[in-house]
């Protein structure tokens, strides 16, 4: 296999089969297209939402990524992200004030966020050449607000609303790797206005406000970019979409970058952008733009099970990610 997500027939035929044990008290187990578990704790009504997420730490601030992502995840059904738990696996002959760094960042981030660290792993392989940083997030959300019934709650008809821009993470991210490269051709300002889209990648916020609007469901896009995330979106609620790709916002960074590197920019990771389904797209755009956060009515949800993307008078259809 190569590197990177495992693509989604792998996934299912090698993972999620293999799945045999399942507890009633699992309401949203591993499925494509559903990143938290969600778990009925008591009578309470509350419900624990649960995503880990793994990133190999190849710069300084890359081990963060998991940390958001994972927040991304959790907030993504309605769940207020509140513990964290943390796997680090450091490479032979790395020095520990690189470690001391690696936390000070990850504990600094998480009390931004209000998130208690609650443990986890530490420790040193010759299997890795680089920090390995794995973060389980753990968060809660009231029964009647939880967005995870997605084949019960979406509609033919309903708007598919995104925030942001398509590509932020992965435009900050070869920026970053081709520094060298891209500053022959554009100006050293440029280049660190492209980076700075990692500040930018945490969808809490919209999320937030979208389960208060009330959506039928919300997935945030990440590995596989905008294409990948609306695979799963429709693959998750068994139905299909119908999205125009003039409405789908993206940056000119992202668009300048991708370009000289021949990247389809739609395929790239996208965290910070999350798609949410709803009946009253106009009206959950203009909510979120009162609270500073770009967001597009950018297609709809189809009575068929066709998944296509609309240019002009071209049509194609979204294939699931590959890897």
């Amino acid at each position: 296999m190569k590197a990177g997500k495992i693509s989604e027939p792998i996934l299912k035929r090698s993972v999620l089969k293999k799945i045999s044990y399942r507890n009633e008290a699992v309401l949203s187990r591993a499925a494509v297209g559903h990143d938290s578990a969600v778990i009925s704790q008591d009578k309470s009504g509350r419900l624990m939402a649960i995503s880990t997420q793994t990133v190999v730490a190849k710069r300084a601030y890359h081990h963060n990524r998991a940390f958001i992502k994972a927040v991304n995840n959790v907030a993504s059904v309605g769940a207020v992200p509140v513990y964290a738990q943390l796997s680090i696996v450091l490479p032979e002959g790395m020095r520990e004030i690189k470690l001391k760094q690696l936390m000070d960042e990850m504990s600094s981030l998480a009390a931004s966020m209000r998130i208690h660290i609650t443990g986890g792993h530490t420790s040193v392989s010759e299997a890795v050449t680089q920090p390995v940083v794995t973060v389980t997030i753990t968060g809660y959300v009231e029964q009647d607000i939880c967005v995870y019934r997605y084949k019960e709650a979406v509609k033919p008809g309903q708007d598919i609303v995104m925030t942001k821009a398509a590509g932020l993470e992965g435009t900050a991210l070869l920026a970053e790797e081709h520094e060298e490269e891209f500053l022959r051709r554009f100006t050293p300002m440029y280049i660190d206005r492209a980076k700075a889209f990692i500040d930018d990648i945490s969808i809490v916020k919209e999320a937030e406000i979208a389960v208060r609007f009330g959506v039928s469901a919300m997935h945030d896009m990440s590995e596989c970019g905008v294409f990948g995330a609306l695979w799963e979106l429709g693959e998750a609620a068994g139905c299909g979409l119908r999205v125009d790709l003039r409405k789908i916002n993206i940056r000119q960074e992202t668009i300048e970058l991708t370009n000289h590197l021949n990247i389809n920019p739609y395929l790239m990771p996208s965290s910070g952008s999350l798609l949410m389904v709803t009946d009253d797209g106009m009206g959950l755009v203009s909510r979120l733009e009162e609270e500073g956060i770009a967001a597009y009515i950018i297609g709809r949800i189809t009575e068929d099970n066709d998944r296509v993307i609309i240019n002009d008078d071209e049509k194609r259809f979204i294939e699931p990610p590959k890897n």
